[in-house]
């Protein structure tokens, strides 16, 4: 993957779909239809830093009851060896935030496995709840509490919780994710809730993390679905 472009990100896309996970996918452009199953992938523009070693890919799915709005997710990868940075935030973005989707909608796909499945109910509605994997990276000195705090307690499941919790539930999917890291400067908790910035609100969901020094990133999905769209 030589081009860093939306259409080679797209392709790139269709292929690991086809071909790594039996889903039937067409590259249209900058998109990818999953018309069997009534989603569409878009992808933005690709951002390099100037480095060449980081890339950020805007990359969203659009859900048949979304009304054409993508749930959007910032893929990062990070290049290495003769990996490049493109490839590390597709394989990343495919494995940790589109099996959220992909449970709720591709039954049957092997992306299932990565999802941890519930249902929740305050006694008159229910929904369902598809908590994709935590995606860890390591900057140095990642202790085992803070991976081990994250898996007790997903910081993303604390922000549906605190959605859904004494609430009426939705009638239209929700999608949130959660983006915590400790960095040289300190601290950071990043939380977005059907593409906004939830962070002024939500910022506490991280604050059982005992980073201990430690420096590193935790980022994980979660897709709230409507029990009764399986009628």
């Amino acid at each position: 993957m030589n081009e860093i472009s939306a259409t080679a990100v797209a392709d790139h896309l269709a292929r690991m779909l086809t071909e790594g996970h039996r889903i039937p996918a067409r590259p249209d452009g900058d998109a990818v239809e999953l018309a069997e199953h009534g989603l569409r992938i878009v992808v933005g523009t690709p951002d390099p830093q100037p480095n060449g070693l980081v890339v950020r890919i805007p990359i969203g799915v659009v859900l048949p009851e979304s009304g054409g709005i993508p749930a959007w997710d910032q893929a990062v990868g990070i290049g290495g060896g003769d990996r490049h940075p493109v490839a590390d935030a597709v394989d990343g973005w495919m494995h940790n935030t589109f099996p959220v989707f992909a449970a709720a909608y591709v039954p049957g796909t092997d992306l299932m496995d990565r999802v941890t499945p519930f249902l929740m109910t305050n006694g008159k509605q229910s929904v369902h709840v598809h908590a994709g994997p935590l995606a860890m990276r390591d900057f140095g000195g990642m202790g085992e509490a803070v991976r081990n705090a994250a898996v007790d307690q997903p910081p993303t499941m604390r922000v549906i919780h605190a959605l859904l919790d004494g609430y009426a539930y939705p009638d239209r999917p929700i999608w949130a994710y959660t983006y915590c890291a400790n960095m040289k400067d300190g601290p950071l908790t990043e939380v977005t809730v059907l593409n906004s910035d939830a962070g002024d609100s939500m910022g506490h969901v991280a604050d059982h993390l005992p980073w201990d020094g430690g420096h590193g990133s935790i980022k994980s999905w979660a897709l709230v679905t409507p029990a009764d769209r399986d009628a």
